[in-house]
């Protein structure tokens, strides 16, 4: 992957020029856009989320070794599409010598930019706002090697968004996808008395945001949560343009949404895609994968980083309605000191570009 004959390159990959940006700010209905550059709320974010780790990396690297010609004279580049505020990129630094970044809200690449910066990284990486969907107004076809999408496929307008992907790859080019879904109890005992109301506590926090919101959005919201409650199973990678498809799932027997039925106004319908003659599909149950030690403020951590604009609505009176709820979660985990374990339901979808 790094080659130091290489190091000299890393903004060699650039956007095309004269192509418009496709207004990445703009509303498309994506919920997640919303945000602002507060430094508490991002490092908040940022220990509130899953931890990718270092064997869930190799499992991808070692993908791409398997699938990538190192003999191609065709430059090695990693590009990170809805980068948020990256830290993929900063673990694909270690191993390209050119990464792009790419994210459809200029203040997530400002975020992530701010935070590469503090490693050295920052000037290492090419950073493109562009919606993912847009990204082949922005680049040129075979212009990556290894394309990561990390937490944001289901939030896209997943056809599109496999089109583009594989006008950007090379031949022999590896797509990762990934995603993970709401924090589970992991011990038994917890996991019964504990998770039915973490689960209220999230269905009361996005109700409002998800009944009342505009068409635009409401599609969206249903979008997301039908391609969730599938697993990522209704993703088509055509045979006629991918090869080598696997699909890792941890814990596929925990949900996918964040919210559930009772937060919509529209019916949740999983559907699958999977091509059972050329897909490879996996499945662990795995109460150690990504585990967590939280307590309740923990908890409530993760529930209120989940919406960008929350501490203003919360300050708005707007969720006083679900305290009741975080004081019954306190007692059922054994007070306000008591650490539980959590783990996470996650898929990852590994594709070789033909």
């Amino acid at each position: 992957m790094r080659d130091s004959s290489l190091a000299a390159q890393a903004h060699l990959i650039l956007p095309l020029a004269g192509k418009p940006s496709n207004a990445p700010d703009a509303d498309h209905g994506n919920f997640f856009k919303a945000t602002t550059y507060d430094e508490a709320y991002w490092d908040d974010y940022m220990a509130a989320r899953a931890k990718y780790s270092s064997d869930f990396y190799d499992r991808i690297f070692a993908y791409y070794n398997a699938h990538h010609d190192a003999s191609s004279q065709t430059q090695a580049v990693a590009h990170d599409i809805g980068t948020g505020p990256g830290q993929v990129a900063a673990e694909l630094c270690a191993h390209f010598n050119t990464v792009i970044a790419s994210d459809t809200n200029s203040t997530h690449l400002a975020v992530a930019a701010a935070r590469l910066a503090r490693a050295g990284l920052k000037d290492r990486v090419t950073w493109t706002p562009s919606g993912a969907e847009d990204l082949a107004n922005q680049y040129p076809p075979a212009s990556a090697s290894l394309l990561t999408v990390a937490e944001c496929l289901p939030l896209l307008d997943v056809p599109r968004a496999m089109t583009t992907f594989a006008h950007l790859l090379q031949p022999q080019g590896t797509l990762a996808v990934w995603f993970y879904g709401r924090p589970a109890f992991s011990e038994p005992e917890f996991a019964a008395t504990c998770q039915p109301i973490l689960n209220e506590i999230l269905d009361l926090t996005f109700e409002k945001a998800i009944k009342g919101s505009s068409p635009v959005h409401k599609a969206a919201w249903k979008s997301a949560a039908d391609t969730l409650e599938s697993f990522l199973d209704d993703v088509h990678l055509s045979p006629d343009v991918w090869r080598d498809v696997y699909r890792y799932k941890w814990n596929p027997h925990l949900p996918m949404p964040v919210s559930g039925p009772n937060a919509c106004d529209y019916p949740i319908e999983p559907s699958s895609n999977i091509d059972t003659e050329t897909e490879t599909v996996v499945e662990q149950k795995d109460p150690q994968f990504w585990a967590e030690s939280w307590d309740v403020d923990e908890v409530r951590r993760f529930v209120e980083c989940l919406i960008p604009v929350f501490a203003e609505k919360k300050a708005n009176g707007e969720y006083e309605h679900v305290e009741p709820k975080y004081l019954a979660l306190e007692r059922a985990m054994g007070g306000k000191e008591a650490k539980r374990a959590f783990t996470w339901p996650v898929v990852l979808i590994l594709a070789t570009r033909k």
